[in-house]
């Protein structure tokens, strides 16, 4: 089978040199064959010809076979076997004669080869990640949602952190608030590990404490706490020094929830309650390891009676109240036995009651003990001083039984007490001449009461000031005594009618 194709002629040289786009595109001609033209046999089937071809007359020509001239448009030439017509020859030799005509005087351009731009390829299209302008809608309301997406995480956040400290609060103070009501913890369990309850309490105490220290629940955690064994370690120091910050914090705010408004009011301008650092607050001293060692009560901060969780503050070692007369009142609680470290106790113008017999059994260490215008302290000092090694004894400003003869016959005191003041006591009676065995007293006041003759014949050999001063009682003449004291300093007799036989320079006697 013949194959229909256009037959293109070699381009001329001066050819080459034109555009090879800027000729007008004449007609494409088409040769086609005769048809006696001898059909070719398939090289692919030589054994099956295709069938001839069958031919109809074209209804757009007028001719059987029409030949027409292929020419080449780019090189303007016509194949040696096509035929073109008269009128076709005609223009396109009067296009180039025009062509020529127009590119007179004119350079030719060069020819450059046609080359396909390369073009980088596409980078991905990211929509969503294209910005608007700042003032367009989708801007705005891109903004909008950004917006209320991150206000709904804020807001489950903070809900989720509320319902956390909601439980964690609720089931610390239902386990705290168990331990209240049955019996504390015996003190058997090992000292290697806490109770639940305790553990309970003191992370309450490290977590919540610091920022609401009013809303710790000492009530509860302090007997829990208490039970913790001294010799408690788990390997954390930090555990052991917090349980005691922990006792000490809830022994001070028991003063404080027991004070009156304008107490707590005062105690709160000390900075009382305003965190758990109490060794910072007003009035507190603390020792190296960080227990209360020093407690200076004064009105108005002063509770309306002693609470019994004073008791925790076993470390405390010089305790100073002093009452407007009214307040403190009451009687001290027996938990004071717990106090075994106090060493002084200064108690002034309260109303607290008489104190118990067995009151100062437990308290060793106390050397100076300090009583002065407490009204409803009357009647006889507890027995049990005798065991104490004071130093210091002073009552004064309340009524009072004689102690005198009670006081000289303790041995204990007899080598260790160093001041003895009664003054303005109401004492009654002599002054017993076992007063002399007071070896370590340096100074004895006995100012302002009832005392009478006889004056005991022998006072303490060192004897520095002696003070009997206000007492009308003491009258007529004496000799010897007090007077011939080689080591007294100070001596006033004055408001009596004592006269010294014999002459006693170092006293003064009106």
């Amino acid at each position: 089978m013949t194959t229909v194709t256009p037959s293109l002629s070699p381009p001329s040289s001066s050819q080459e040199r034109l555009p090879k786009f800027r000729e007008h595109l004449s007609a494409l001609s088409i040769y086609v064959p005769p048809l006696d033209t001898p059909i070719e046999s398939s090289r692919f089937s030589p054994e099956s010809p295709p069938p001839p071809p069958t031919r109809t007359q074209s209804i757009w020509t007028t001719t059987t076979a029409t030949r027409t001239a292929a020419r080449d448009i780019e090189m303007n030439v016509t194949s040696p076997k096509s035929v073109s017509s008269n009128t076709s020859k005609f223009r396109d030799r009067f296009t180039k004669l025009w062509f020529d005509v127009r590119m007179l005087g004119r350079e030719r351009e060069p020819e450059l080869p046609i080359q396909e731009p390369s073009l980088p390829p596409w980078s991905p299209l990211h929509i969503e990640k294209r910005q608007c302008c700042q003032n367009c809608p989708c801007h705005n309301q891109r903004t909008k949602k950004k917006k209320s997406k991150r206000d709904r995480i804020i807001i489950y956040v903070l809900i989720f952190i509320i319902l956390y400290l909601l439980g964690n609060t609720v089931f610390l103070d239902v386990r705290v608030l168990s331990t209240s009501s049955s019996t504390p913890p015996t003190t058997n369990s090992t000292s290697t590990s806490l109770s639940a309850d305790a553990q309970q309490c003191l992370s309450q105490y490290n977590v919540n404490a610091p920022s609401n220290p009013s809303g710790y629940p000492c009530s509860s955690c302090l007997p829990v706490l208490q039970a913790v064994p001294s010799d408690f370690s788990d390997g954390k120091p930090e555990d052991a020094q917090q349980i005691q910050n922990a006792i000490q914090f809830c022994g001070l705010r028991s003063i404080f929830d027991s004070a009156d408004d304008n107490g707590q009011s005062t105690l709160k301008n000390g900075g009382w309650v305003d965190d758990v650092r109490f060794c910072a607050w007003n009035g507190v001293s603390c020792d190296g390891s960080g227990r209360v060692a020093s407690l200076t009560l004064t009105f108005p901060a002063v509770p309306a009676s002693v609470p019994d969780e004073i008791g925790a503050l076993t470390g405390l070692q010089a305790l100073h109240i002093i009452g407007n007369s009214a307040t403190p009142s009451g009687s001290l609680p027996s938990s004071f036995t717990s106090l075994t470290s106090l060493s002084t106790l200064h108690l002034e113008s309260t109303s607290i009651t008489a104190l118990s017999d067995n009151f100062f059994s437990t308290l060793k260490k106390l050397t100076t003990l300090e009583l002065v215008k407490n009204s409803q302290m009357t009647g006889n000092l507890p027995s049990s001083i005798n065991g104490l090694s004071l130093q210091n004894l002073v009552v004064n400003g309340q009524t009072l039984a004689n102690p005198l003869a009670n006081l000289a016959s303790s041995s204990s005191l007899q080598s260790s007490l160093q001041l003895l003041d009664l003054s303005s006591s109401s004492l009654s009676g002599v002054v017993p001449s076992s007063i002399s065995s007071f070896s370590a007293l340096v100074e004895l006041h006995l100012d302002s009461n009832s005392l009478n003759l006889p004056l005991p014949s022998a006072f303490p050999a060192n004897l520095v000031s002696l003070s009997m001063s206000n007492n009308t009682g003491l009258s007529g003449s004496f000799s010897g005594s007090f007077c011939s004291l080689g080591k007294l300093q100070n001596c006033d007799m004055t408001g009596t009618n004592l006269q010294a036989a014999g002459g006693c320079s170092v006293c003064r006697f009106s």
